[in-house]
């Protein structure tokens, strides 16, 4: 008996003791939902933008095509078959997309007809890069805790449900704005006034269809010009860091209310294809011509709107002079002039053109009873458009622009010698 008590125990091998590993859990049916959506908007944006970038670069717009469809792949896979290499796939992949998309808005890309030139932030691209770091997020919490979302009861399910079908109207209501629309690389990163990489413009509006009043509109002398052209990657450079000062405008005059609390007064009726103008406290004529930082900050602003709520669409700079000024860097900044401008100024600083410009039936008599100053010629004008969601089809200097439109969505508009003391151009 005391032999057995005495005799050793046989000892277990420490691997018995080990918990097992756990079993590899696949994620809730509301996660496999979130993460197909979120991968969904961002393949239906990339496959709207493929005719915009392939029009420019060829290659681009294959890019665009294999992102669209590698995305569209991953929503399908995440709800069929969501295992963990799947999920990583999912980060990987989105995470490369965020990288590239941060280079271009940062550097440029390296190659191409814009290498080398950062592109503007649109709400499009935005959007698309939003989705995409969501997607690395939630996939990245279901890779940690895979049963998330496991228990979760019926009303909880009804209530998150609403976050699919907010991403699915988001994603709608951003292909369907101006700047989807409109979009091109020129146009987004504001960089050569280039809108076509054969230099040609491209309006919205098909050719032998009706162009809703478009074709009518003009905005004052020297429109002929030849071509843009595509300038090289120092101008590129150049240009690109005199249109991101406007940036600054678009963060402190969002608005008409911004605008007219800082002391910025309206110059002028709202009209089609060129908005409404506030012209800012302390004009700079700029007779140089030469667009230094302090020239840049002295833009008249352009509004959609007269209303307090109306926003910010361009901008117009002023260049007082005899000759046509060298302006931006680059040869595709077209200013044009005015003649023949009537001049009144409300008691509360309103500066309004009751007889249009340009017009030959406009005499200093008549100009009288409107209590006016008749002006020969209003000096050199540029438009630029680089406000996201208002980039212009026909260049970021064309004189007008077809992102703004009257409420009734044309450019139709009375005569100028009609506009009297009316706040807006707009036929309807």
């Amino acid at each position: 008996m005391t032999d057995i008590l005495e005799r050793p125990q046989l000892s277990v091998p420490d691997r018995d003791l080990e918990p097992e590993a756990p079993t590899w859990v696949a994620p809730s049916p509301a996660a496999r939902a979130l993460l197909a959506v979120l991968c969904g908007a961002a393949a239906a944006i990339h496959f709207a933008m493929v005719p915009a970038h392939a029009a420019e670069w060829r290659a681009e717009g294959i890019a665009f095509i294999a992102a669209a469809w590698i995305q569209a792949a991953l929503a399908v896979a995440l709800v069929v078959r969501p295992t963990r290499r799947w999920l990583q796939a999912a980060v990987v992949v989105n995470l490369v997309f965020i990288g590239v998309w941060a280079l271009s808005r940062t550097v440029g890309l390296p190659a191409g007809p814009n290498a080398g030139t950062a592109e503007a932030v649109t709400i499009v691209d935005l959007s698309c890069v939003v989705f995409e770091a969501l997607t690395v997020l939630v996939a990245a919490v279901v890779l940690i805790r895979p049963r998330l979302g496991h228990r979760m009861g019926e009303s909880a399910l009804v209530m998150a449900s609403v976050i699919p079908v907010a991403i699915i109207v988001v994603t709608a209501s951003v292909l369907v704005s101006p700047t989807a629309s409109n979009h091109t690389h020129s146009q987004a990163a504001g960089a050569d006034g280039v809108v076509a990489a054969d230099g040609h413009v491209h309006d919205p509006v098909t050719a032998g269809a009706d162009d809703l009043g478009l074709a009518a509109l003009t905005n004052g002398h020297l429109h002929a010009h030849a071509a843009d052209v595509a300038p090289d990657a120092a101008t590129k450079k150049a240009l690109a860091a005199q249109l991101d000062q406007t940036r600054k405008l678009m963060d402190a005059y969002p608005t008409v209310a911004a605008a007219t609390a800082a002391g910025y007064h309206r110059a002028g009726p709202y009209s089609p294809g060129l908005g409404a103008h506030y012209m800012p406290p302390n004009i700079s004529v700029n007779p140089s011509g030469v667009m230094d930082d302090a020239a840049l900050a002295g833009a008249y602003l352009i509004y959609d709107g007269i209303e307090p709520d109306s926003r910010l669409a361009g901008f117009m700079y002023l260049a007082y002079r005899a000759t046509e000024p060298e302006g931006f860097a680059g040869t595709n900044d077209h200013w044009h002039f005015h003649t023949n401008v009537c001049l009144t100024v409300s008691p509360t600083g309103v500066l309004d053109t009751p007889l249009g410009a340009d017009s030959e039936n406009t005499t200093k008599a008549l100009c009288d009873t409107y209590g006016g100053q008749l002006i020969d010629n209003t000096g050199y004008m540029l438009h630029v458009w680089t406000v996201p969601g208002y980039e212009s089809s026909q260049g970021v200097f064309s004189d007008v622009n077809p992102a703004i439109t009257c409420p009734d969505g044309t450019y139709h508009h009375i005569a100028m010698e009609e506009i009297g003391t009316k706040t807006t151009t707009c036929l309807a």
